[in-house]
């Protein structure tokens, strides 16, 4: 699967999951499991997934992103991954790096107060226009204040 992390925007591929995706990936996930020469990336994936979808909230925002198209019920979405590889040993996980890298950028303090004022504050373009507005207004009643001393 070819997830990217580049300058905070974590990049994941569509997946469809419907009902006949589990048995699909626990057959990819055996077969992984059972030669021992092949590369272990869809049980990477499954782990990188579970790991990310902790709550049914995690699916509806994944479905809102088109990252999951998702034919299930929410719940059943969220239990595909939670349960998806148990009692499968992982021997490589290929995300590690990817991992790492974003626990990083999420430990830097600004990175995260950025990403809240994005979303709670600069989401809709009204709220960015009163904002500049409000900048303008402000300096102009300081630069009005400062010539009426000097006056």
């Amino acid at each position: 699967m070819n997830i990217k992390f580049k300058d905070g925007v974590l990049t994941i591929p569509e997946l469809a999951v419907a009902e006949l995706t589990e048995p699909l990936f626990r057959n990819l996930i055996a077969f992984e499991q059972c030669y021992h020469g092949r590369s272990q990336q869809i049980t990477s994936y499954a782990v990188f997934m579970d790991k990310l979808i902790n709550s049914d909230k995690d699916i509806k925002l994944l479905s809102k992103k088109k990252i999951l198209a998702n034919w299930l019920s929410v719940e059943d979405g969220s239990n595909f991954f939670n349960k998806l590889y148990t009692d499968t040993v992982v021997k490589e996980f290929h995300y590690d790096k990817l991992c790492a890298e974003v626990n990083k950028y999420y430990q830097v303090g600004w990175h995260k107060q950025l990403e809240i004022l994005r979303r709670d504050y600069v989401a809709n373009p009204w709220t960015i226009i009163s904002l500049i507005a409000g900048i303008i207004l402000l300096v102009l009643t300081l630069l009005q204040t400062i010539f009426t001393i000097y006056q």
